[in-house]
């Protein structure tokens, strides 16, 4: 489609009624785009969101009138998420309401609480026409008057009021409005925001703690990159457990937190590293992006595919947890024992044999979310990939020289790649083998190798190399996998394992083991034995049994540290926290977190 730029512009008025969760808006569009014909669209994905989603299903009362004569002019509906107006001649005016109290769709476009509210530009249509510059304006409740959080990005032209250099800004920008808690932090001269839009038990004593080690995350992203790429940054912060949120902007983030963040610690630690994750994709993604996103705008309404997703998201996931390393929210054995758990759960599946690091980045429309029966089959984690992928680049260059590492090659690749000129869509995958190869010889095609083809990780190689000994162990294994502790419901079935060439299926209920009832401890005993069992479900409205023989699976069972002195200095220079194993010292390999879920194969 033509853009359409002279004498165009757009203005909206948004009054919102926090005591029905709506949003009335009134949009004026004057000019070339409010000529003739015109389409008006609610994006049908936003950056970040890997996801098509219904954002426009909340929209009602939709109409369309000649500003100057007050005229109606015809409306039609045209697919899912747009609409056609007939006859526009420079000046028109379209009003609609929007049931916003939405918590599926709060991440991508916001959400209208009784007492608070957080405003996405996704809520409101625009014309693909024209994507420059518009201005919003927001009236709110009496008592909500003064009570506005507005990241950066946008000029304040009046009260309440502000003008975006283009929709895809208005798009990015979340605005907090309402009974929400403001903390705030300087980091480096530069302001950070936490806005808590809703609290929890132990808020006061805890939640001042919770953004100091937030801010030590953002210090140590300053010293990678030198910087930071924005004048300020907001958190938007929910304790609300239907708030899934973890959604990337230019110069803010919405995170959900676990309603016992501030009494939990492990829940706490949890936080911390959702708000380091999304806030390193301030750089990598958001701003270096992988072709084609640098041209997110042209595609909101049908997604942009890209096949280095494995990078900006999986870097991302591990500067997730060496960031909280360096800032004390885990320390070194943690760290190993969350490499080594997401080697094992990739490897754990079969897709790991079978699908690659670009190809699960191609394919994240279909497997990001949500999880769904036969994943493990068709579809590995580009995060977790990718998150090894640097994890080997990293060790790959300390081994080789003391001066080199992926702090320094990383920011010398976001400063190359950050921009292109007109037309540029973003770095490829040959861009980032040419790199890394310039970096030390052979790396970037050792990444290639992990990112073009299925499997390829040297991440046993490399622990070995930094100084530890990798012990294997044999278990046996039935093939059955749960999400989240949701046994006895069967959430997956490795279709190369005994359980799947038995006949079980996903979201079938155990509800016996060898004749008892099903327990957890029964299930993971049976299952450890070399001895066939039987398995009773319930799968709909029928009760079955299955008799399944454990297979032995090969898998890394211990993690013994025993290098020299100067390995070990090398690891605290690394991590930037006390390495203290002794030679011969095993590293408790119990910690593993994932944010998508904990998949756990029996």
């Amino acid at each position: 489609m033509s853009m359409t730029t002279d004498s165009s512009d757009v203005h909206y008025d948004v009054t919102v009624h926090p005591e029905r969760h709506e949003l009335a808006v009134r949009m004026r569009l004057t000019g070339a785009v409010a000529t003739g014909q015109i389409r008006l669209e609610i994006p049908t994905w936003v950056p970040g969101d890997y996801s098509f989603a219904p954002l426009a299903r909340d929209l009602f009362d939709v109409r369309a009138s000649d500003t100057a004569s007050g005229a109606p002019l015809a409306l039609s509906r045209d697919g899912w998420q747009a609409f056609h107006i007939e006859g526009g001649s420079g000046d028109v005016t379209v009003s609609y309401r929007a049931w916003a109290y939405a918590p599926e769709l709060g991440e991508p476009s916001g959400i209208v609480d009784n007492e608070y509210a957080v405003l996405m530009g996704a809520r409101y249509l625009h014309s693909p026409a024209y994507l420059g510059p518009c201005t919003v304006g927001y009236a709110l409740p009496a008592d909500w008057q003064g009570r506005v959080h507005h990241p950066s990005g946008a000029v304040e032209t009046g009260l309440n009021t502000w003008r975006y250099p283009s929709y895809e800004v208005l798009l990015d920008t979340p605005v907090v409005m309402g009974r929400y808690e403001l903390l705030e932090r300087t980091v480096h001269g530069t302001p950070f925001y936490f806005t808590f839009v809703d609290g929890g038990v132990g808020f006061a004593e805890g939640a001042p703690a919770f953004v100091d080690s937030v801010a030590a995350v953002a210090a140590g992203f300053h010293q990678v990159f030198g910087g930071f790429p924005f004048q300020d940054y907001t958190f938007v912060l929910s304790l609300n457990p239907s708030n899934e949120w973890g959604l990337e902007h230019l110069t803010s983030t919405m995170c959900g937190l676990d309603p016992d963040v501030f009494v939990d610690a492990d829940k706490n630690a949890v936080g911390v590293r959702v708000c380091a994750h999304e806030l390193f994709h301030a750089w990598n993604v958001r701003r270096l992006r992988p072709a084609p996103l640098m041209h997110l705008d042209r595609e909101l309404s049908s997604g942009s595919f890209s096949d280095g997703l494995w990078m900006a998201e999986g870097f991302t996931r591990y500067y997730e947890f060496l960031s909280c390393t360096r800032a004390g929210v885990y320390g070194a054995g943690q760290f190993f024992s969350a490499v080594v758990g997401y080697l094992e759960h990739l490897r754990a599946v079969p897709a790991y044999e079978r699908v690659s690091g670009a190809d699960s980045s191609l394919a994240t429309y279909l497997n990001h979310s949500p999880k769904y029966p036969g994943r493990p089959a068709n579809c590995i984690d580009y995060y977790d990939k990718g998150m090894l992928i640097a994890f080997g680049a990293d060790a790959t260059l300390r081994l080789g020289s003391a001066t080199q590492s992926l702090d320094s090659a990383f920011r010398g690749f976001y400063e190359e790649y950050v921009s292109g000129g007109p037309g540029y869509a973003g770095y490829t995958v040959a861009d980032t083998v040419a790199y890394f190869n310039g970096q030390r010889a052979g790396l970037g095609t050792l990444i290639e190798a992990a990112v073009r083809h299925p499997a390829g990780l040297t991440t046993e190689a490399l622990l070995e190399q930094l100084g530890f000994v990798v012990l294997h162990e044999t278990v046996n294994q039935l093939g059955v996998m749960f999400l989240n502790d949701g046994a006895p419901t069967i959430y997956n079935v490795l279709d190369d394992t005994p359980a799947g060439r038995s006949g079980l299926a996903p979201q079938d209920v155990i509800t016996g083991v060898n004749g008892f009832n099903f327990t957890p401890a029964a299930l993971a005993w049976a299952a450890a034995q070399p001895e066939a069992l039987t398995l009773d479900v319930k799968r709909g409205h029928r009760r079955l049994a299955f008799t399944v023989t454990p297979a032995p699976k090969r898998k890394i069972g211990k993690l013994l540290w025993n290098g020299s002195t100067a390995q070990a200095e090398r690891l605290q220079a690394w991590l930037g926290v006390p390495f203290t194993f002794a030679p011969g010292q095993s590293i408790d390999l119990d910690f593993y977190e994932n944010f998508h879920g904990i998949e756990t194969v029996m």
